[in-house]
């Protein structure tokens, strides 16, 4: 009995996409509890200030990753390790030239206008470039792992990372220390020994640079142009919120609306989860010309994602203030955070169709769609939250904005995948239903007392 208990549990963690939930629910619940202790550590104007930097370089870091992860994955997965060396080696090439671009770029501004600048503006000036190299190797040795479907070991990167940084902000409160400056200190701190650690262990291969061949750089740096696009729109589309509130409304009511939206890890988890999973099984399917099997992906991750948020939406709505509470403490409490919760999370019903259908047009080669389907949405949601702040001059308007943009992205990737997949919205409901009633099925039994083990025991 015990034997088959503990054969059930490793069968579990040997499962790709259990091992990337488990990644992405440990990264989530890590970026919880630090954002949490801030929330209540820093005054709720350092809060949003610290909100406005971190945004500002993970935009940042979006150009990169949009330019490689998409482009590598497809270019790695299932190759062989002659191909895959290629890839990872030209990969790194490009990396580094983004980086080096990029730093430099920094290092002008900060030359120009470093002494004079302050807040968030200062903190960027003198961290940007910093925090692009501290996360290199990271960022090289995630995309690796994922592409060779390694989720174990992309959960041990995020458990090292995240896990530093929360240890440091704890160590700042606990010696009565922490300021603004000194999270930044502990962010690129803990970003630094990940990737030293990536670095020393191989994870990042940088050895592979010597097979870099100038053809894969041009056939990466190709689709990447596109890909870029759809990574940048897409941080774009999620921080644009921020840098409006942050400039019509100031920090102290972004630090509020951000409250709101730490909660929706709880969507983002698993929704990244299957996301990294199936992206490699499609982008495989599609290389060996079996298109069926990535429109049958498709159906089966989107069309069970959607059903398994309905009952969670729901006791969010009714519970609400719960969280917000929990996240933020007694200083949030009766402001607008609740609502804004709400709302978002009527919102994520369209996200897990919407996020395979801009997935499954980058695999199945058209990353242009995708980027203008993206950069449509950042259009509609721009217009519609300066619109909104302008009327009505409150944070409401922002959330409720959020409702055209998801509709048309939603009806733009839809009608423009079902161009190259045989595709239909009803097909990803009833397909989605049955994999998730079969997914509840088996977790049933996992949990009621197995009647062949209890039998041979007799």
């Amino acid at each position: 009995m015990k034997s088959a208990f503990v054969l059930k549990i490793r069968s579990s963690l040997a499962n790709p996409q259990v091992l990337s939930l488990a990644g992405n629910l440990t990264v989530s619940v890590m970026s919880i509890a630090s954002v949490s202790l801030l929330f209540r550590a820093l005054s709720v104007r350092d809060t949003g200030v610290w909100i406005l930097f971190i945004s500002a370089v993970n935009l940042a870091d979006s150009f990169r990753a949009g330019f490689l992860t998409t482009a590598f994955i497809r270019g790695r997965s299932g190759a062989l390790p002659a191909r895959a060396a290629e890839v990872t080696g030209s990969a790194w090439f490009i990396a580094l030239a983004i980086t080096a671009v990029l730093a430099l770029l920094n290092l002008g501004a900060w030359l120009v206008l470093g002494p004079g600048a302050e807040g968030a503006t200062g903190l960027l000036l003198h961290w940007f470039g910093l925090v692009l190299v501290a996360t290199l190797p990271q960022f090289m040795a995630a995309a690796m792992m994922q592409a060779d479907m390694r989720f174990d070991r992309i959960l041990y990167i995020r458990l090292l990372s995240q896990g530093l940084f929360v240890v440091g902000i704890v160590g700042l409160m606990l010696s009565g220390t922490l300021t603004l400056e000194k999270v930044v200190y502990s962010y690129v701190g803990a970003a630094a020994v990940t990737s030293l650690l990536m670095l020393v262990l191989g994870w990042a291969d940088l050895s592979s640079l010597r097979q870099r061949s100038r053809a894969c750089v041009a056939e990466l740096a190709h689709f990447g142009k596109y890909s870029v696009g759809s990574y940048v729109g897409s941080n774009l589309l999620r921080s644009s919120d921020t840098f409006i509130i942050s400039y019509l409304l100031g920090p102290a009511m972004l630090a509020v609306y951000n409250l709101a939206g730490r909660f929706m890890e709880i969507i983002e988890i698993p929704l990244r989860s299957f996301v990294a999973t199936a992206m490699p099984a499609m982008s495989a399917a599609f290389n060996q010309g079996d298109t069926p099997e990535v429109a049958r992906l498709l159906r089966k991750n989107a069309g069970m994602l959607t059903w398994a948020f309905v009952p969670l939406i729901v006791g969010t709505i009714v519970l609400a203030d719960i969280p917000i509470y929990l996240i933020g403490g007694a200083k949030y409490e009766g402001s607008q955070a609740a609502n804004l919760l709400r709302i978002g999370m009527v919102l994520a019903l369209l996200f897990p169709i919407d996020r395979f259908v801009g997935v499954t047009l980058d695999v199945v080669n058209q990353p242009r769609l995708n980027m203008v389907k993206v950069f449509l949405m950042l259009a509609v949601n721009v217009v519609g939250d300066v619109t909104a702040l302008l009327l009505f001059g409150n944070i409401y308007g922002v959330a409720v904005a959020s409702l055209p943009t998801g509709i048309v992205g939603f009806v733009f990737g839809y009608v423009h995948l079902k161009k190259h997949l045989p595709l239909s919205l009803r097909a990803i409901m009833t397909t989605g239903f049955r994999e998730f009633k079969l997914l509840a099925g088996r977790f049933m039994a996992k949990q009621s007392p197995s009647i062949n083990t209890n039998q041979n025991l007799h």
